[in-house]
């Protein structure tokens, strides 16, 4: 019994000094383990800087987001800044780690920073950010009467598109406008029976308010149907109603044009093959403007003209020259929107009438007397030209001007 009470004694003094080791072990494991896993502080970089406003003055609590980009990986992280506007930002990183920014704080714009900054290992760059407070545009929208336009829709650049509406006294407010974004603002405003306002290069400046009053003007709608005499509609027919209000009809030759300033205007309507139609009418504010209108055949009832031209043939006869004929040439020509010349004929001395088809030569004394004339494709014919070789006289349209020729 004794010696069995010490072999146990023996046992669990040895299991209590294989417990400690191995606890040392794993303290050891574990403090070895941190060590091998530390940041390598010759690959980290050092971006550090202050946040401020135009003014210099320090803004506490701006968030700096910021991405780091290398060989196609991006990782987005972000910090703060402290009571006196300082940050700093430690990465391991790469040589040639991109790195940028966006810089947030409650009351200012929001500055996405445009330069991209690259880094290396080990390296300490500064970077300061400078916010500034948004602008504000504040106004009223009225008619030529003073009287308030309410629900107009007010658009302003840089109001990163939400736009907003007058109240039921006209009044607006468009806040929050970053004009370092796009120095260039410009308003709109649309109202319905009002033509479009557009306002640009507003004198825009950081964290002030801006007062911009509009005056709308009165717009008229104007809507009809474009006819031919039989009353069939024209599709495809162009109507103005003044400046660049311009439209064509439709399949059923209706129009419509929205938004024409009120008062006495021309109103035009014309189509291919028809006579250009023009009326004065009073366009009045709204959709209460009906103008129809009727388009006459463009009918061709104007004939051709034809005229005439003489080079004469001449001889020599004991070294005097006479002129024994001459060669005849037509040119005949129909109005600019004619249906086109379709003949000339011509007659020598109250003969036949034969086609005009090139030059004729002609030789005196056999010609007394030389006729023609011209058709055009509508039917029109033209009146006689006549040429009296003996009593010296003319009837006609006379000569055109050409080539000189050698015959």
């Amino acid at each position: 019994m004794v010696r069995c009470s010490e072999k146990m004694q023996t046992s669990i003094k040895w299991i209590i000094r294989l417990s400690t080791l191995s606890l040392c072990f794993i303290l050891f494991g574990i403090m070895y383990s941190g060590v091998s896993y530390a940041a390598d502080p010759s690959s980290q970089a050092k971006i550090s800087g202050k946040v401020t406003d135009l003014e210099g003055f320090p803004i506490q609590d701006a968030t700096i987001k910021y991405s780091l980009r290398y060989q196609g990986e991006e990782t987005e992280k972000s910090v703060k800044t402290d009571g006196t506007g300082n940050y700093s930002i430690l990465e391991s990183v790469q040589d040639y780690t991109e790195i940028s920014f966006i810089i947030e704080a409650e009351g200012y714009v929001t500055d996405r920073h445009r330069n991209t900054y690259y880094l290396s290992e080990g390296e300490q760059i500064l970077v300061n950010f400078e916010l500034y407070e948004p602008s504000t545009i504040v106004g009223s929208v009225t008619d030529q009467t003073g009287k308030p336009i309410p629900d107009a829709l007010v658009k302003v650049t840089g109001a990163l598109d939400r736009p907003v509406k007058t109240d039921q006294q006209g009044r607006y407010a468009v806040t929050g406008l970053d004009f370092d974004y796009n120095p260039n603002i410009a308003i709109w405003v649309d109202s319905a029976d009002y033509m479009l306002y557009e306002q640009d290069r507003l004198n825009v400046q950081a964290g002030k308010t801006l007062i911009v009053d509009v005056v709308l003007t009165e717009a008229a709608h104007v809507r009809g149907k474009v006819v031919d005499e039989a009353g069939n509609p024209v599709s495809g027919a162009k109507v103005n109603a003044g400046g660049s209000a311009t439209t064509t009809t439709d399949a059923q030759g209706n129009y419509f044009i929205k938004r024409v300033p009120t008062g006495t205007r021309t109103i035009t309507g014309e189509a291919a093959g028809y006579l250009k139609s023009t009326q004065n009418v009073t366009f009045v504010q709204g959709d209460h403007n009906t103008f129809n209108i009727v388009l006459k055949k463009d009918a061709d009832i104007t004939p051709p003209v034809t005229k005439y031209r003489l080079v004469p043939i001449t001889d020599t006869v004991n070294g005097k020259i006479y002129i024994k004929g001459f060669t005849f040439r037509l040119q005949a020509t129909d109005e600019v929107k004619g249906s086109g010349v379709k003949t000339t004929q011509y007659r020598i001395n109250g003969g036949a009438w034969e086609t005009y088809e090139g030059p004729v030569k002609f030789y005196a004394p056999d010609v007394k007397v030389v006729e023609y004339y011209s058709t055009d494709v509508a039917g029109n014919q033209e009146k006689y030209n006549k040429m009296d070789f003996v009593n010296g006289t003319f009837e006609g349209n006379g000569t055109f001007e050409g080539e000189s020729y050698d015959d």
